[in-house]
């Protein structure tokens, strides 16, 4: 199958089309449970059924787009070291209060 990633975003994620112009996004988003601390910070996560631990974000930023359409877009995200040496990145939709990890 051939495929061509769309110069368009969907959702703001950008878009893999294959031959029969069907669209789905690429590096897609999935929930996920997340702890926090008294600052509502991660500190933990649960993958695969196991409580990950976070040994240290190394780094975070905000993402507020689409602003002007019915469901705009306001994101903290936050790269996490894992005690077990695992990076991940997680964000927060800051609309829905709803975490995510960042699929590679």
């Amino acid at each position: 199958t051939a495929y061509e990633i769309s110069l368009g975003l969907v959702g703001s994620e950008m878009c893999l089309r294959d031959s029969a112009s069907t669209s789905r996004p690429l590096n897609a988003p999935n929930d996920i449970k997340v702890t926090t601390d008294l600052n509502d910070l991660p500190n933990g996560m649960k993958i695969l059924g196991l409580h990950q631990p976070v040994k240290e974000i190394q780094d975070r930023w905000r993402i507020d787009d689409e602003w002007w359409r019915e469901k705009p877009i306001s994101r903290m995200y936050y790269k996490c070291l894992l005690k077990n040496f695992a990076v991940v990145i997680l964000f927060q939709d800051l609309i829905t209060r709803e975490w995510y990890k960042q699929s590679a």
